[in-house]
């Protein structure tokens, strides 16, 4: 199933997500919205995180009149879904807190989200994803211009983001090769792998350019512009910072696709522990310093650009 319809649309879509809950992917998504809001751009933030939905609560919103579900179920256009934040030039398209069942979302009607939030009328449109490696997660960040993936310097975390890039990356494979023909013979090569010799998704590429001329011009052709954004949430020190990069080179090596480090949020325990008590961004007060980690991290994905060596605050 292929999603793409990013064809003569104006809107910049992008859509943040995880390999698991906690690591403050709610926030970041909300922080981002913000400040692309207050440099005067037109934003809205869409909940996608059917069943899990909570990104209105970082707006004050206690129980919202309407939500995403309406747009199921009744067929509400999704401009008609939106709803004031507080903050200028931001608008809110709130998630069904009554839980949606996302394993009933069937292509029709993902393939008409997609197509309606396409068709927003705003500079930025800002996706907070569900966590985990569902189709329908997946579906929405291969969906978005720029997909930003987020994690904490803990093993299990780095663990799960580094799945949740290559289960991303290798349904984007299947979907661009099967257009060309390819379906069956990547699920036939990848599936008996190890009689093929083929340990990692790197090998897959090469083994079926190998045996077929055209599919390198299709890959570099139709991944042109693909790339996954890592953002490290609650650092605490240089070396958690640096796991960025080390993330990057792992992604390139074993997977074989484009990762860029984007940049860090410093851990700041007071005000982590004040956001999980009250969920509500507009009665708490954001410091400068992470105000300006949020700036640095916006700023790097708008331009397709990444952190460096440089850039690391010593500590």
């Amino acid at each position: 199933m292929n999603f793409d319809e990013k064809t003569g649309s104006k809107v910049e879509i992008w859509a943040v997500g995880g390999g698991k809950g906690g690591t403050g992917k709610t926030f970041l998504v909300s922080q981002a919205a913000i400040t692309l809001a207050e440099q005067n751009k037109r934003v809205i933030l869409l909940d996608t995180d059917f069943g899990g939905a909570n990104i209105h609560s970082f707006f004050g919103i206690k129980r919202a009149p309407k939500t995403i579900n309406l747009f199921f179920e009744k067929k509400e256009p999704l401009e008609n879904l939106l709803m004031e934040t507080g903050v200028e030039n931001l608008k809110v398209i709130v998630g069904d807190y009554r839980s949606i069942n996302s394993g009933s979302l069937n292509f029709a009607m993902k393939s008409r989200l997609f197509r309606h939030i396409r068709n927003l009328k705003a500079d930025y449109v800002l996706l907070d994803l569900g966590g985990g490696t569902g189709n329908d997660t997946i579906d929405a960040l291969l969906l978005a211009d720029r997909m930003i993936v987020v994690a904490v310097p803990e093993i299990t975390s780095v663990e799960n983001l580094f799945q949740f890039i290559k289960s991303s990356f290798f349904r984007k494979l299947k979907q661009v090769l099967g257009d060309h023909g390819f379906r069956d013979t990547v699920r036939e090569i990848w599936g008996d792998r190890k009689r093929y010799g083929i340990k990692n998704i790197v090998e897959l590429i090469e083994y079926i350019k190998k045996n077929h001329a055209d599919v390198d011009a299709i890959l570099t052709r139709e991944l042109a512009d693909f790339a996954f954004y890592v953002i490290l949430n609650k650092v605490r020190n240089s070396m958690e910072i640096k796991e960025g990069f080390s993330i990057r080179s792992i992604c390139i090596k074993h997977i074989g696709v484009d990762t860029r480090y984007a940049g860090y949020i410093e851990y700041d325990f007071q005000f982590w522990k004040n956001l999980s008590l009250i969920r509500d961004l507009s009665k708490m007060n954001v410091s400068q310093s992470l105000k300006k980690d949020i700036l640095i991290i916006t700023d790097n994905i708008m331009s397709g650009e990444q952190m460096r060596m440089t850039n690391i605050k010593n500590g």
